[in-house]
């Protein structure tokens, strides 16, 4: 199973950056930031890989819950009403691994999640959709032959809306995948080159954004779509090896930035200014801190953007957040629950500037549980 590829255990053994952990009530805090209660589905292990919001009071979280009978990954759908989370029941497309690795919202009755079911000892795409009253698995396409999973997906219109993922040949050879939505069907759209696409936002019908990592190598990628095609354009990489861009946000056609991590001791941030992409630094991660990995982004301007993921504080897993304000990045205080790995995968703003960030954390030795953390406006 690959729930976001920063679950990966190749180079995705990622920790924390801070240990602050005051109990307030029902709350922990951290800087601005606040651990928010939130449901699991069952006794065993549960994850938050992605999360939209609609309203203050109408936001999505999305992700995975193993469930015992089936001894599988379940999906997983939690709602905010703007008091409480709660668990929303959402279907699964085979008995065997499901989940949903992103949420995006056109509207309060027109919300898309995507991710994966597995077949057997392969996986297709799994799309959902909620109409304002239930959550049902619309059709999606799979590369003939090959295992799809879908890994993130961005809204343009309620008839124009994009997933990005990847396929994997027998041969473990990955293929991007791009699959739009026309308002009646989802379609599988030609992308070049070999590679995984994990993270995918608009500016306009003809100028979105794609980015993940080349294949073999695992350099950093980012794939534009200008109307009629996707094509590669040249990124640039902070290390010798394992550069992935987890996240995209797009504020303009000259104003987009990707992040990532680059190898085990670097986070990476790089940024198009409309003619090309460059490295921008970020915070120095110094031991014990590595494995540093930025994962989900969000603009609310270009002098404020969040970023957030995880770190190893030495042997735990811990949040990591940081800021850009409009000169440089820096790490923000983020909270974590004692004796715990923690980790962060998505993050997104409501209309009223309030931040919200999902993920993990979970007591050693005992199962994972989700992780909601949210910053109000200052």
């Amino acid at each position: 199973m690959q729930p976001r590829l920063y679950m990966r255990m190749k180079s995705l053994r990622f920790s924390i950056l801070f240990t602050l952990s005051l109990l307030v009530g029902r709350f922990a805090f951290a800087g601005d930031w606040t651990v928010v209660p939130s449901p699991n589905l069952g006794t065993q292990a549960n994850g938050l890989l992605g999360i939209a919001a609609v309203a203050d009071n109408d936001i999505w979280a999305v992700g995975l819950a193993f469930n015992q009978p089936t001894s599988a990954y379940r999906t997983l759908v939690e709602h905010w009403n703007g008091v409480r989370w709660s668990l929303v029941r959402s279907p699964n497309a085979t008995r065997g691994y499901n989940f949903l690795n992103g949420v995006a919202a056109v509207a309060a009755n027109d919300v898309w999640a995507v991710g994966m079911a597995a077949v057997e000892q392969n996986s297709r795409t799994l799309i959902e959709h909620w109409n304002g009253r239930f959550w049902r698995i619309v059709p999606s396409p799979t590369v003939a032959g090959e295992s799809s999973t879908l890994q993130a997906v961005t809204v343009i219109s309620a008839n124009d809306i994009w997933a990005v993922g990847y396929s994997k040949t027998p041969n473990f050879l990955f293929n991007p995948l791009a699959l739009h939505w026309n308002g009646a069907a989802w379609s599988i759209v030609p992308t070049p080159g070999e590679s995984r696409l994990l993270a995918v936002d608009a500016i306009a019908p003809d100028d979105i954004w794609a980015t993940g990592e080349s294949e073999p190598g695992e350099r950093s990628l980012t794939m534009h779509w200008n109307g009629a095609s996707w094509t590669v354009v040249p990124s640039p990489n902070d290390s010798g090896e394992d550069n992935l861009l987890f996240g995209v946000a797009a504020l303009a056609s000259h104003d987009v930035w990707a992040v990532g991590m680059a190898g085990s001791l670097k986070t990476l941030a790089i940024h198009w200014d409309g003619v090309n992409w460059s490295l921008v630094p970020t915070p120095s991660l110094v031991y014990p801190l590595n494995n540093g990995a930025l994962v989900g982004i969000v603009a609310l301007s270009s002098t404020d953007i969040w970023t957030a993921g995880q770190v190893l504080d030495g042997s735990p897993e811990q949040t990591l957040i940081e800021h850009w304000d409009g000169t440089s990045w820096s790490m923000a205080a983020s909270p974590n629950p004692p004796n715990s790995n923690s980790r962060l995968a998505a993050i997104a703003v409501t209309p009223s500037g309030t931040l919200w960030s999902v993920g993990t954390t979970g007591v050693f030795a005992q199962p994972e549980k989700t992780l909601i953390l949210m910053k109000r406006p200052n």
